[in-house]
């Protein structure tokens, strides 16, 4: 009973992730046919930068240990670790920082619904922000501008399906990319129809991502806080 219990979280788990995964993936198969394959050659061209408030985060002395906290009340504080061990919208982070940190170092504060990249040692990886947060100083963040018609979906699919290798020498491509080259980064706007067409089909679909994304979360704290206490028998299951 007690691994039938937990087999059911694990199977719910399971399937709300490959729904996300289908979900993700017809997202990004739509973004290359209507924005790679028939890109538009007479759409304007930009750079991010100029479309984009785009920083990067900042750590304070890892000696100093009095400002990483391990407390939900303090702020988020997103490592690459992070964006790999999350969905889409990044929830859950191994590490937080207090107020009194972000005051002392400067820390850049990233708004909800913001997209996320890292920039070194691991080149593109990429999230959402699902509530205001911090981040090391790996991840550049874009802030939207007010006179950018480039929602975060729109942005976090580009980016996916952007070629990060051409901006350096394959050899240095670790050491090659920094926020000044993403900045310049240049993109095309298609037509305001267009974008409203394609953030209509689109976003239902990161709508249900982030839905589901809450649901693993509670479901998979659910499950390991059961664990050890079925198996303590701290609490049992009725075999009625």
């Amino acid at each position: 009973l007690i691994s039938e219990t937990l087999s059911s979280l694990d199977d719910e788990i399971d399937l709300l992730n490959g729904q996300n995964k289908s979900l993700e993936a017809l997202a990004e198969t739509l973004f290359r046919q209507w924005f790679v394959e028939e890109v538009d050659e007479s759409w304007e061209k930009d750079v991010l930068g100029n479309l984009f408030d785009v920083g990067i985060g900042r750590t304070p002395p890892r000696k100093e240990k009095e400002w990483f906290t391990l407390n939900p009340d303090d702020i988020k504080w997103i490592s690459i670790k992070d964006l790999v061990s999350n969905g889409i919208y990044i929830d859950a982070v191994s590490e937080y920082l207090t107020q009194k940190a972000i005051e002392n170092f400067n820390i850049p504060v990233i708004p909800a619904n913001t997209v996320l990249l890292s920039f070194k040692m691991t080149i593109g990886r990429l999230g959402i922000t699902s509530e205001k947060m911090l981040s090391n100083e790996a991840i550049a963040h874009f802030k939207q501008k007010r006179n950018s018609s480039l929602n975060p979906e729109f942005l976090y699919l580009f980016l996916k399906s952007f070629r990060f290798e051409t901006l350096g020498s394959t050899s240095s491509i670790v050491e090659a990319i920094n926020s000044q080259m993403i900045k310049e980064i240049d993109i095309r706007i298609p037509d305001k129809e267009i974008l409203e067409e394609f953030n209509n089909i689109i976003e239902p679909n990161f709508q249900k991502i982030k839905s589901n994304q809450k649901q693993i979360l509670t479901l998979t704290k659910l499950r390991d806080t059961l664990l050890p206490k079925l198996i303590s028998g701290e609490i049992r299951i009725n075999n009625n």
